[in-house]
């Protein structure tokens, strides 16, 4: 029994064990599932503001939803680096503004309401957005009823693309309004005293004259100064924070410039030559043109002295039809057919009608609008300065329409062909960027000889052979680095530095090498290659290969005392110096300032017309220290030596003129409005320096 007894204990131990285990599993396994979902979570982090996480795919929503706005407003499907960085930047400055400022706003009570979001877009006190977008360039002036067939064709047509556009304008101005009477709330915190007051009056309207001794820093070559290594210790302990760094990067690099070779220029010229015998007879230029050149065709007039001295010498000579070249400007062949002559103004005075347009729905009511006009014109039905007063939507409205006299280079190219080519009274139509245009020229300028081409052109641009060799060249020298060490042997003199933090997207006189920049804080360690993910040493840039190193990894946080060893002996030599200069202005203090110059060896010099609130003494330059010397002198008194900038001062005032009195309460005013003005751009900037921003934007873009 007692056999028994035990092995059912035993038994009943190992069947507990065995739950326990699976139980243990079972956790565990969900845990794991978990701790691999909040990893996930962690690698998706792009940043966290006030211990507030956000995601990536979070903050790449909001940057296409600006994206698109964008592509909208400017009528293109790309986004150039230029515009990318900024449209980065502007998400992020967005982001960081919104989850800072909407904590700031709950907690004050803060908000907008409906009626103050119509009173900025169509009511009396529009937002400057709105002025932006619907003023006219001219005049500034808002025409409410473009705001409101505006608002009322987004409500009609909800899926066109201006409504995106509309919904990030509402955005800005919720966001701007909110921030204005946060920026009016502190700064209604500010006020000047009489005391303040009565300085100001001072500093604003005294004007002094002094003399000066100035001993220069650079009088005394640093190899004179020594500096022990517990000074230096003592120096680096005490202005820890100077040595503040963001996550760098020195690298060194190396770049293989991709460039046409012989063989492609043969080409260009090849192509462009064979063309030459149907170019002269064809018989529709513009088609022609445009189906072989790289660009497309322009109808454009030339005066002689708009061309290069040779080809103007031959299109004023030759006959209709002739061809001039191959011949290479710049990195193009190009060839010229004469097409055509015409007696053209050198300036002409205009009037227009302008109906905007800023959809394709609203193309064809705005030219039926033109076409009305031109015919109730004609028939003189109406008087086109009429029409223009009572139709046209810019600002020449007011003048009839007139827009004086203009010559070429001054308009848009398609509104200066047409204004150009037409004959006086004619009524012309064209179509620009601005929308339909209704043109009379009233009065033209002196008329000279035009001539108009035909140009078929050839870039002269890297063959894929070419692209392929520097390449190959790229990669000889990556192989044959290896690391950092073979690196340096190899590179000699090509090698240059540079200095990259974790968002940078360019490198000066290199261009574009974001995806290299990434790869060397996300994949590369100091003393490698830089490489991508996918172990490749070469990246590519608009016009070239490079090849980098890391130099070195400065991580964020303080500097070593090594690597500030260099700036603290400048700081620790300069410091020397100025009490060594300011001991030697002690030692030889004479009964006034020229005394005490001659004592010195020193010249003394002069200046005058000097007033506190400047800031700055035009013959010394801006030595905030010396500024605030002189606030304390009378007439005659000889000032201590003052640490500057540059050097070590000793200055004495030699006049002083002004009025010392003035309205107390105006001045307060004028100094409270200087605070409250401050305090738009500042509180934001307080709030930021006291809050925890961790930017991982770095790892993603």
């Amino acid at each position: 029994m007692a056999t028994l007894q035990n092995l059912r204990n035993k038994a009943g131990v190992l069947l507990a064990a065995v739950i326990f285990i699976a139980l243990a599993a079972f956790i565990l396994g969900d845990l794991m599932k978990s701790g691999s979902s909040m990893l996930r979570g962690k690698q998706l982090e792009i940043a966290r503001i006030d211990g507030e996480s956000i995601e990536y795919p979070d903050f790449q929503t909001s940057f296409d939803e600006l994206s698109k706005v964008y592509k909208n407003n400017n009528q293109t499907n790309n986004l150039d680096d230029k515009a990318y960085q900024q449209i980065l930047d502007q998400t992020w400055d967005n982001l960081v503004q919104e989850r800072l400022m909407g904590k700031v706003y709950d907690e004050l009570g803060i908000d907008v309401t409906s009626q103050e979001m119509f009173d900025m877009v169509q009511g009396n006190n529009l937002h400057p957005i709105i002025a932006q977008i619907f003023g006219d360039p001219q005049t500034r002036q808002v025409n409410k009823a473009n705001v409101i067939r505006f608002l009322k064709y987004i409500q009609e047509n909800p899926e066109a693309p201006q409504k995106e556009s509309w919904m990030s304008v509402e955005k800005q101005i919720l966001s701007s309004k909110k921030m204005s009477k946060y920026t009016d709330l502190v700064g209604k915190g500010f006020t000047a005293n009489s005391l303040q007051a009565k300085q100001s009056i001072i500093e604003r309207n005294v004007t002094a004259n002094l003399k000066y001794i100035q001993k220069k820093n650079s009088s005394v070559s640093d190899n004179e100064i020594t500096c022990s290594e517990t000074e230096l210790k003592k120096y680096y302990e005490e202005h820890r924070s100077d040595f503040d760094q963001k996550s760098q990067k020195i690298i060194s690099y190396v770049t293989f410039d991709i460039k046409p070779s012989a063989d492609d220029d043969a080409e260009a010229l090849n192509y462009v030559t064979k063309l030459k015998g149907e170019f002269a007879t064809t018989e529709n230029d513009k088609q022609f043109v445009n189906a072989n050149s790289d660009t497309r065709f322009e109808e454009k007039f030339f005066a002689e002295k708009d061309l290069a001295s040779t080809l103007g010498m031959w299109a004023f000579s030759t006959t209709m039809n002739d061809i001039y070249g191959p011949v290479k400007e710049g990195d193009y062949y190009k060839m010229y057919k004469l097409i055509d002559t015409k007696m053209i103004p050198d300036s002409v005075k205009a009037s227009h009608i302008l109906i905007r347009v800023q959809s394709q729905a609203e193309l064809q009511p705005a030219m039926a609008k033109i076409d009305s006009l031109k015919r109730l014109i004609e028939s003189g039905r109406v008087s086109f300065e009429l029409a223009a007063r009572t139709n046209s939507q810019d600002g020449s409205s007011a003048q009839g329409g007139d827009l004086g006299w203009f010559k070429r280079g001054m308009m848009v190219p398609e509104f200066e062909n047409a204004a150009f080519l037409a004959e006086k009274d004619q009524l012309v139509v064209t179509q620009t960027q601005f929308g339909i245009h209704l043109i009379k020229v009233t009065v033209q300028g002196p008329k000279s000889k035009n001539v108009e081409f035909a140009i078929v052109d050839r870039k002269v641009t890297p063959s894929t052979t070419t692209y392929q060799n520097t390449y190959a060249e790229a990669s000889k020298f990556a192989a044959s680095a290896q690391d950092l060490k073979g690196f340096s042997r190899i590179a000699a003199d090509r090698k240059k530095t540079a200095t990259i933090n974790e968002n940078d997207r360019t490198i000066p006189g290199v261009g574009s090498v974001r995806p290299m920049i990434r790869a060397a804080f996300l994949e590369s360690k100091a003393g490698e290659l830089i490489a991508d993910k996918d172990k490749s040493p070469i990246f590519e840039t608009e016009d070239k290969f490079i090849v980098a190193a890391i130099e070195a990894d400065l991580k964020k946080g303080t500097k070593s005392f090594e690597a500030a060893k260099p700036t603290i002996q400048m700081a620790v030599v300069r410091e020397k110096k100025e009490k060594m200069f300011a001991d030697q202005f002690n030692a030889s203090r004479g009964a006034d300032i020229d005394q005490t110059g001659s004592k010195m060896g020193l010249p003394v010099g002069s200046a005058s017309g000097f007033k506190l609130a400047y800031g700055s003494v035009n013959e010394i330059g801006y030595e905030p220290a010396v500024n605030g010397a002189i606030s304390k002198l009378e007439v005659g008194q000889q000032s201590k030596p003052i640490v500057g900038k540059n050097g070590v001062y000793v200055v004495q005032l030699t006049a002083k003129d002004g009025t010392t009195t003035g309205n107390l309460e105006a001045e307060k005013k004028y100094l409270y409005m200087n605070s409250s003005y401050k305090a738009t751009y500042q509180a934001f900037e307080a709030i930021k320096k006291n809050s925890e921003i961790i930017d991982n934007r770095w790892k993603f873009y």
